[in-house]
């Protein structure tokens, strides 16, 4: 359940593949939904302890960590699996748990860190016999304090963050009662010391033909692809900005500017970016870049990355449907952006209906000559702000389509890809 060591032997490709599609649906599906799904994967490839069982954890172990996101999401959803694990694990299959994890431990040669160290010196203390009965005797209190262990903190960072162990010194404190909870926190923190040690194989991994396309069908699985038409990374958005609508050109503007945006604006903003073709992994890397910054001291969000982190890729992985209830968010209408009142603390709206003058120019100026501006602002204004955007396309674009009708952001970008 640990995965200390690799497997050995030989599998072939197609086999590989089935093993890793396999644990990730059961994975994504099964423990990451509290809804009753269908398991179409093999259930062999899962039994626990298995040659497929860590074929399959190692493999994504080293596919994942091609992107923070994905790595972040799959390392939770092992934790989870573990967590499972253990609440129906029999007293034999536990001993012989930890049996297995001392004896691969101390197979390992050249490795000293403190994670071995705690491990090798917990699950030795848990197969003591009076300790072993007591852990796993069912009247064993979910609250028991008899035995304690005191632990470095910085090893148990997500028990810490939750309050869930005591501190004292630098140590937290883990009762007897917490044995689970203590494994499922070590597990985390024992992946994250082994893959820090393998970046050389993930380059290996990167010019392999084959790995390659197990991570393209990885990829396709789990992105949706109902919002491919454009490709927008995080290097070309600079260039790419030029084919947005005015009202995102502002978003994205001030967002190079201030290194931050406000809930909503940001909430928007993503949305529109993976509706035109941003993948996950592009948009954290975009969010990380800006929010890695420091912010300025006029914008209204002051969260950091370093501080932030997995609620910044929650948030965007929850906006491309994979947490949560797994929605395929959209981006509002044109009709909702003209409609919303913007409070003081909102950056977005549409530029042609809340901007005053002075602010619609400066923005416009951006992408416009001033001959242009200036035709534009004399001519193209009209009262229904939808229709001076549609002005604003066939001025920007310089085409002399007169049945081009803009009804949301998502829908200006892909005009302007259809002419470019």
């Amino acid at each position: 359940m640990f995965y200390v060591q690799p497997p050995k032997g030989l599998v072939t490709l197609h086999t590989l593949e089935e093993i890793v599609f396999s644990r990730l649906e059961y994975l994504n599906n099964i423990l990451g939904s509290d809804k009753k799904v269908t398991f179409n994967g093999k259930f062999e490839y899962l039994f626990e302890g298995s040659p497929y069982d860590c074929i399959g954890h190692f493999t994504l172990r080293l596919l994942t960590l091609r992107s923070d996101g994905f790595f972040s999401s799959w390392l939770r959803k092992e934790t989870l699996l573990l967590r499972t694990r253990l609440s129906v694990v029999n007293s034999r299959q536990l001993y012989r748990f930890f049996k297995t994890v001392v004896k691969h431990l101390k197979r390992r040669e050249n490795v000293d860190n403190p994670v071995d160290r705690v491990l090798l010196r917990l699950c030795s203390f848990f197969m003591i016999p009076d300790i072993f009965k007591h852990i796993v005797s069912k009247s064993h209190a979910e609250d028991c304090t008899e035995y304690h262990d005191k632990i470095d903190f910085e090893l148990l960072l997500d028990l810490v963050e939750e309050k869930a162990v005591e501190l004292h010194k630098g140590s937290a404190v883990v009762h007897c009662s917490q044995w689970k909870e203590l494994l499922c926190s070590l597990f985390q923190t024992f992946i994250l010391f082994e893959v820090k040690n393998q970046s050389f194989l993930v380059n290996n991994f990167s010019t392999d033909p084959r790995m390659n396309d197990i991570w393209n069908k990885l990829q396709y699985s789990l992105f949706p692809k109902d919002y491919n038409f454009g490709n927008i990374t995080a290097s070309n958005i600079d260039r790419e900005v030029q084919k947005f609508p005015p009202c995102m050109e502002h978003l994205h503007l001030l967002l190079r500017r201030k290194h931050r945006l406000s809930h909503y604006a940001r909430l928007y903003y993503t949305l529109f970016l993976k509706e035109c073709g941003m993948s996950l992994e592009e948009a954290i890397a975009y969010w990380k870049n800006e929010y890695s910054k420091p912010h300025k001291c006029d914008s209204v969000c002051i969260h950091n990355w370093h501080k932030d982190a997995k609620k910044f890729i929650y948030s965007i992985r929850h906006m491309y449907g994979l947490e949560g209830v797994k929605k395929n968010y959209s981006t509002p209408s044109c009709s909702f952006f003209c409609e919303e009142v913007p409070s003081t603390n909102y950056e977005g709206g549409c530029p042609f209906k809340n901007f005053d003058t002075d602010s619609l120019k400066s923005l416009l100026s951006n992408s416009m000559t001033e001959s242009d501006l200036n035709e534009f602002m004399a001519t193209g204004l009209k009262q229904e702000p939808q229709e001076t955007c549609a002005n604003f396309f066939r001025f920007k674009s310089m085409t002399h389509l007169q049945d081009i009708t803009i009804k949301r952001p998502v829908q200006y970008y892909k005009k302007m890809l259809e002419l470019s």
